[in-house]
């Protein structure tokens, strides 16, 4: 059985916005299944995800 975890990630863009399909490849990259996710900062081309996913 899959755990729900909430976790805080950072990722890299190199446009704004990014596109839902970007975003969530980006958190699959970390081995997440992401459920849900909202971006909670903006720095220049890093983003920081609030990210809700099964491990």
């Amino acid at each position: 059985m899959s755990e729900v975890i909430s976790k805080t990630i950072k990722i890299a863009v190199d446009k704004l916005p990014p596109s839902v399909e970007f975003i969530e490849n980006e958190i699959k990259k970390t081995g997440l299944d992401p459920i849900r996710w909202a971006i909670t900062d903006v720095n220049k081309k890093e983003l920081t995800l609030s990210v809700s996913a099964l491990k």
